[in-house]
């Protein structure tokens, strides 16, 4: 046997099987649902199925070339993803098409590009770079309001989108690296006191009437059952309805009679529930709970700091932007409009998770000591 054929199989046998399986059960689910919901409609129109099946495709073929290239050649400096994201984020304000009330898309003929979930991306790989050479550095003054204070300048643009969720996520994937790195709990209380201060004062000065309506609805969601909380309101029976089994698959009353909105994106978790029932649900938690622990699992073993900060970045990003999808969908978080990872549609978010979760993926299987 040669020595080719010796390192195949040994690359094959360290591929986290665990991991692809869940990858591919969450795109299943979500791919079904898309496809249910073009076919169901008064004229069946498959043209948003497709659409995704084919952002699918370029992230899956994203995914396997980051496990073929080695993952390090993104390593340059970290100021350009910063520099990226400022560019591109300024460039969708001034030129971006407006979209639900948010000016977050590049729109080309039927395609649609949303660059900040790319600036989550870039994000990590910046904190990552950035605290290479000893990531407990952010416990220093220096690293820890430097690195805070490029997350604020970030979330400031997008929430002149305004995205609130998306801004959210930054933070949290900020807030992931402080905790986790052991920063003094002054520093931890002083950000938390700032993150109150700066909300009371967006709330006045930042945000929308509709965005403020969201807000309201969610602590009072029977206040206005028939305008602002009717999405709320629609998603909790939907999420309700499902019992154990489900109605079926295209029989849910909710998503299939346009009861409920967004079905496709915000929503899909109650469609979910309601076509599929609790069991349902308790097959896409599983799936989320694999993945997510696999990556953990990975974290603890990886011998790089680099390594290191890209699996914790990625781990925080997908259980943040999970927990505020299903809270929203049941009413325990305000709706915030995310995408929930690897089932609502959305390309951006699709071909970014899937080359996030390639990158993760390549270090648990060519673990290294660079």
């Amino acid at each position: 046997m040669d020595v080719l054929t010796q390192v195949r199989k040994k690359i094959i046998r360290r591929i986290d099987w665990w991991v692809i399986g869940g990858i591919f059960f969450l795109i299943t689910v979500g791919l079904t649902i898309q496809y249910s919901i073009g076919l169901n409609q008064s004229t069946p129109d498959l043209s948003a199925f497709y659409k995704q099946l084919i952002f699918v495709m370029l992230g899956l073929v994203l995914f396997l070339l980051v496990n073929v290239f080695d993952y390090r050649v993104i390593k340059i400096h970290p100021f350009i993803f910063i520099a990226v994201s400022v560019i591109i984020l300024i460039a969708v304000l001034l030129f971006g098409s407006t979209i639900n009330g948010a000016t977050g898309w590049f729109v080309i003929g039927p395609v649609s590009f949303q660059p900040v979930e790319f600036v989550k991306f870039f994000f990590i790989l910046f904190m990552a770079i950035y605290l290479d050479p000893d990531p407990h550095r952010i416990q220093q003054p220096r690293y820890f309001f430097f690195t805070g204070g490029v997350a604020a300048f970030l979330i400031g643009l997008i929430l002149l989108q305004p995205d609130t969720g998306s801004s959210f996520i930054i933070f949290m994937i900020w807030f992931s690296y402080v905790v986790i790195l052991k920063t003094p709990k002054r520093y931890i209380a002083l950000v938390v006191a700032s993150v109150l201060a700066a909300s009371v004062l967006a709330w006045f000065l930042l945000f929308p009437q509709y965005q403020k309506d969201r807000l309201t609805t969610f602590l009072h969601p029977s206040s206005d059952p028939l305008d602002t909380g009717y999405n709320l309101q629609q998603s909790i029976v939907a999420v309700g309805s499902g019992s154990l089994w489900g109605r079926g698959l295209g029989l849910g009353t909710q998503s299939q009679l346009h009861f409920l909105p967004e079905v496709s994106s915000d929503f899909i978790f109650a469609v979910i529930a309601e076509e599929f029932g609790f069991i349902g649900v308790l097959l896409l938690f599983t799936a989320w709970f694999i993945i997510i622990f696999r990556l953990w699992r990975t974290l603890w073993y990886t011998k790089a700091p680099y390594t290191f900060l890209i699996i914790l970045g990625t781990i925080s990003y997908l259980a943040v932007q999970t927990v505020m999808v299903v809270g929203m969908n049941v009413g325990l978080l305000p709706v915030t409009g995310v995408p929930l990872p690897l089932v609502s549609a959305g390309g951006s978010s699709m071909i970014m998770t899937l080359i996030l979760l390639g990158i993760c993926h390549a270090i648990s299987v060519h673990q290294t000591n660079d």
